[in-house]
């Protein structure tokens, strides 16, 4: 009989024993105390691609990190202890990351639960804009990040009509009469970013309104009309040339003479030389021919069809000029800083008959 007592007594106190390490294991509940992200040390907050250190009790056996209730963001199981693990923050528009409070949920060997943390906007950055110089009344892109949620674009206190192309670009419009030098702001809820938008040094040739510094324009060679003042243009008068045929000269053209270079001497580089010409004809396949004259005597040309009879702006760099009329060589030595005038007229050779030529706005920039 006393046997079976001992016996009950050792089972008893087996069961209690048992069962009170059944209670240790369910005392220590997953608790989160803090959310701290580095650096910086924002609790329960944090920046995109921040790093952020859990703090707690019970945090051993981390299997899954949820954010928004559809991010799942990786992390490193070694960096997980019952007390603290780590992960980082990511950002992905693709996958519908947003700024704001928004939930996250832990999911360890201990359950699953969720806490609030904010993600906060970082404050927005300029890195470069396309063209590096800019030019009044053209687009201009900026290429930055965190380009989200915009409220305004200014340029010299001014605000500017913008497209925003991605989180990383802007397309501008630059007013024609924005001066050198203004302060360009992209304002976000995260911040300002600014730069200094220096301009393009640009010269009107002619608009044939009367502005510019050559209009008196006048034309040679085997023309049969020009008109310097038809009216109608894309800005108001435009310049008419008309070839019909005539070969007695075997080449034709309109210009406003010479004079002192458009450019500073300075502004050598031809590649960094533009001339903008609106233009359209009477006929697809109508040939310009631009021709460039210098200083010290030396001329240059490029030839161009026109592909589109509606009104269109080219744009021809000083770089692509060739010598013989633009039939020749490359002008590796063209010096932008000596052209003095502008020729606008017709390749006999390789265009229409009769082909008519409209062309207005000559503009000469350096950037």
């Amino acid at each position: 009989m006393i046997n079976k007592i001992k016996y009950r007594i050792i089972i008893l106190l087996a069961l209690v024993s048992f069962t009170a390490c059944q209670n240790d294991d369910n005392s220590t509940a997953a608790t989160i105390d803090a959310m701290v992200a580095e650096p910086g040390d924002l609790l329960n907050q944090a920046f995109p691609l921040n790093k952020v250190r859990v703090e707690g009790e019970g945090l051993a056996g981390l299997k899954k990190i949820t954010l928004d209730n559809k991010i799942n963001i990786s992390f490193n199981p070694n960096h997980n202890s019952d007390k603290a693990f780590i992960f980082t923050v990511p950002f992905d528009e693709k996958l519908g990351s947003r700024f704001g409070v928004q939930p996250i949920t832990f999911e360890t060997a201990a359950g699953s639960f969720t806490k609030d943390i904010e993600i906060l906007q970082p404050t927005p950055t300029i890195v470069k804009t396309i063209p590096a110089v800019a030019t009044p009344g053209f687009p201009l892109e900026i290429e930055g990040t965190w380009f989200y949620n915009i409220s305004s674009v200014t340029l010299g206190g001014k605000a500017l009509s913008y497209t925003l192309k991605s989180s990383s670009s802007i397309i501008i419009g630059l007013p024609s009469d924005a001066v050198s030098g203004s302060e360009l702001i992209v304002t976000t809820p995260g911040g300002t970013a600014k730069t200094i938008i220096n301009f393009a040094t640009m010269v009107l040739v002619s608009d044939f309104d009367g502005n510019g510094v050559r209009t008196s324009w006048n034309a040679y060679g085997d023309i049969d009309t020009f008109n310097a003042n038809t009216t109608g243009g894309p800005t108001g008068s435009y310049a008419t040339l008309a070839w019909t045929g005539s070969t007695a000269n075997g080449y034709n053209g309109s210009s406003a003479g010479g004079g002192t270079s458009f450019l500073s001497a300075s502004n050598t580089d031809a590649a960094k030389t533009f001339i903008d010409i609106d233009v359209s004809s009477n006929v697809i396949g109508a040939q310009f021919a631009i021709q460039l004259n210098t200083i010290d005597g030396k001329d240059y040309g490029y030839n161009f069809k026109v592909t589109d009879v509606n009104w269109t702006t080219k744009t021809i760099t000083l770089a692509d000029f060739k010598d013989n009329y633009g039939f020749g060589m490359p002008a590796t030595t063209l010096d932008a800083s000596k052209v003095n005038e502008i020729k606008v007229g017709i390749v006999q050779s390789d265009t229409p008959n009769p082909s008519v030529i409209k062309f207005d706005n000559i503009k000469i920039r350096y950037q």
